[in-house]
């Protein structure tokens, strides 16, 4: 067997790179002429030669013509190849993996239980391990690309625990520090494995999106809300509303509504003096700030309508203390046993919904009605989408 490598020049070295990198040890000859680039035939036969001599390889040939051809190559020692012109084994990559791994289930377990009594995501905790899971299966994915993506899954997490929003830059400049250093493949696993804009990771600014027949004033100048279906408003805009106030009568109650299609559906005919308001799933601290803005500038009751699981009740009740510190009542809307009882959807809970089931119902000042449904959730097994009926 070869002691060492022979003498190469640099292009020759970064040809036999490119053959060493696939690890199977034999290689066809038209693999390795189409890796050779422009000097094709020529420099493959002579790297060939050379490392053919060196012991390096042995050739498969065909005759054809007359003529022996050269059809393939076999590596006679292909790791300790690799050693020498630094690149790694499958069996390297494979414990690189497994460390990598190892090491981001580690967190992930630590950062749940660290946050498990300050508001958790169990959305997110589920998004993760969805996420894992190809990445654990897909043995090809190389480790430096693998990093990258353990690495950007963390920066979610803390950036939602530390109630971040802000634009795709915004996001890439915290998580890898410059705007433009997250390319458009892990873009798009980031899209496929995550809901970013739940997460406060948004393509544009982030917006407030209002229904009801009411009047927001800037100034001289208005906004005329109930001429359309539903709007939106950039938040930095919305902060800056000076007067919000019914077109007729005065406001009777502000309504939230987690789910996108469940609000659309009831923007259509919200009675006189409401003001429906879409909760983006966990609500980010600006959308918290902003509809205080508007509850100071207009107070009213609320009601609030989320998904009857663990998730939605705790957002309820994150929204509810927005009105809970100004003194005014809120109660659950079409969020109760009944509507979870009626419903055909049998989604089991997962483990991070019972952990957060098990918080809610130690809040003594849970709502009856959410403690309720909380209770009915824990001992059936089971949660629902408040959008199969609302």
């Amino acid at each position: 067997m070869p002691a060492g490598l022979p003498l190469l020049g640099p292009d020759d070295l970064d040809l036999l790179r490119r053959w060493a990198r696939a690890d199977h040890p034999k290689r066809t000859r038209a693999a390795l002429v189409k890796e050779a680039g422009r000097s094709g035939i020529e420099r493959a036969d002579a790297l060939c030669e050379l490392l053919l001599r060196e012991g390096w390889l042995v050739v498969r040939e065909r005759l054809a013509g007359g003529a022996w051809h050269w059809e393939a190559i076999v590596w006679r020692d292909l790791e300790r190849l690799k050693q020498l012109l630094g690149l790694s084994s499958a069996r390297q990559r494979e414990e690189e993996r497994g460390a990598l791994l190892g090491q981001f289930r580690a967190w992930l377990a630590d950062w749940a239980a660290a946050t498990a009594g300050a508001a958790p995501d169990p959305d997110l905790l589920d998004e993760m391990d969805a996420a894992l899971e190809p990445l654990e299966q897909e043995r090809a994915l190389r480790p430096d690309v693998l990093r990258t993506r353990l690495a950007l899954a963390r920066a979610l997490a803390e950036w939602r625990a530390a109630g971040q929003r802000g634009l795709r830059r915004d996001f890439a400049l915290r998580a890898r520090g410059a705007t433009k250093a997250i390319g458009a493949a892990d873009w798009r696993w980031l899209e496929t494995s995550f809901d970013l804009e739940r997460l406060g990771v948004s393509s544009f600014a982030p917006v407030l999106w209002i229904a009801g027949d009411v009047a927001l004033h800037w100034g001289e100048r208005r906004l005329d809300a109930g001429a359309l279906h539903c709007v939106g408003l950039p938040m930095r805009d919305a902060r800056r509303v000076e007067r919000l106030a019914v077109r007729q009568g005065s406001l009777l109650r502000y309504w939230a509504i987690e789910n996108r299609a469940s609000f659309e559906r009831q923007a259509q005919a919200l009675p006189p003096g409401e003001l429906a308001i879409w909760v983006p799933g966990r609500p980010s601290a600006e959308w918290l700030e902003v509809v205080e803005h508007l509850l100071r500038l207009a107070p009213a009751p609320a009601a609030i309508s989320a998904d009857a699981d663990p998730a939605g009740v705790d957002i309820a009740c994150t929204v509810a203390a927005i009105w809970q510190r100004h003194g005014l009542s809120w109660e659950p809307r079409q969020m109760g046993v009944a509507q979870w009882a009626a419903t055909s959807q049998r989604w089991p809970l997962n483990a991070h919904d019972i952990a957060l089931l098990e918080r809610l119902l130690r809040n003594d000042a849970l709502h009856p009605q959410l403690r309720a449904l909380c209770e009915a959730m824990r001992a059936e097994g089971r949660k629902a989408e408040q959008e199969s009926w609302l």
